[in-house]
């Protein structure tokens, strides 16, 4: 068993950006199952919609969502809920700020000046999100079940939304961009969600207290999250520019697009985790060896 543990976007990344197919990628992820390696989605997409995929791909685990502004982790995975967060019969949920309802109030501040530039994702009928998205009704319903941030689809150029986000931030929140939408948080992120929940498994869950943070993104809202774990991916889009990151070493660009190049880069990213494994064994091995 390999001591890792993937962190992922979907949208363009373990799905095809505009197919949202992955038959690319279900041989790597039965591997990386087969090894005790978990696959926890960390994506823009609601926890309806997160579901419904980990469903599909027969995975099971945590789920970042909502930008990561929120973590569901099943009550039956070993880690302990922290006090005061919401829970159900399945899962628990730990969020790192206020609700969608108290970020649409702080956004209406802005609404005068900025409204006729963006539209609510949850606002727009079923119909209007699968004509934006390219996803199926019941995918689109399921899309717009957010309670973390609320999602926008922007009207306006790429230098209004610069010039809104910048105002966005006098409002202590933030806005990230993804691959089809703006994302409006007031607090969290990819990142913040991923150091949160890698700590949290290294301490809590048996055989991982050394595990190996991996992540693999293709959009911009993917940048911190790919700059903070230990080893990262950067996948291939059809339709973003090559993201710029700060690292210097730990990544791994795939040649090929989408579900493909995941699952290209991740089987490398592995090996590599594995191999550094098998050395450090190997080592300890001489060590006691020759203290012997």
């Amino acid at each position: 068993m390999s001591s890792a543990v993937i962190y992922t976007d979907l949208d363009g990344t373990l799905l095809d950006h505009h197919t949202y197919a992955f038959d690319e990628a279900l041989e790597t992820i039965r591997a990386l199952k087969d090894r005790g390696i978990p696959i926890i989605p960390c994506t823009s997409k609601t926890r309806a919609e997160t579901e419904n995929l980990m469903q599909t791909l027969d995975i099971d685990g945590p789920m970042i969502i909502e930008n990561g502004a929120a973590i569901w982790v099943p009550q039956d995975w070993g880690l302990e809920r922290p006090a005061g967060s919401e829970s159900d019969a399945d899962a628990w949920c730990h969020s790192f700020g206020p609700s969608r309802g108290m970020i649409r109030r702080q956004l209406a501040i802005l609404s005068i000046e900025w409204g006729n530039r963006y539209q609510s994702l949850c606002d727009l009928s079923d119909k209007q999100v699968a004509a934006v998205t390219g996803l199926d009704l019941d995918g689109a319903a399921r899309a717009k079940q957010r309670e973390h941030c609320e999602t926008l689809i922007w009207l306006g150029t790429p230098a209004d939304r610069k010039a809104f986000a910048d105002q966005v931030e006098t409002l202590d929140m933030r806005c990230v961009q993804g691959g089809r939408c703006v994302h409006v948080l007031a607090s969290g992120g990819k990142a913040e969600a991923v150091s949160w929940l890698h700590h949290k498994i290294r301490r809590e869950r048996p055989g991982f207290s050394a595990a190996v943070s991996l992540s693999a993104g293709d959009a911009e809202n993917d940048v911190e999250m790919l700059e903070v774990t230990d080893l990262a991916l950067l996948v291939r889009s059809p339709v973003n520019e090559l993201l710029s990151l700060r690292r210097q070493g730990g990544l791994v660009i795939s040649d090929a697009l989408g579900p493909a190049g995941w699952a290209e880069g991740l089987e490398a990213l592995i090996t590599r985790v594995e191999e550094e494994e098998d050395r450090d064994r190997l080592l300890s091995k001489r060590h006691h060896h020759y203290a012997a």
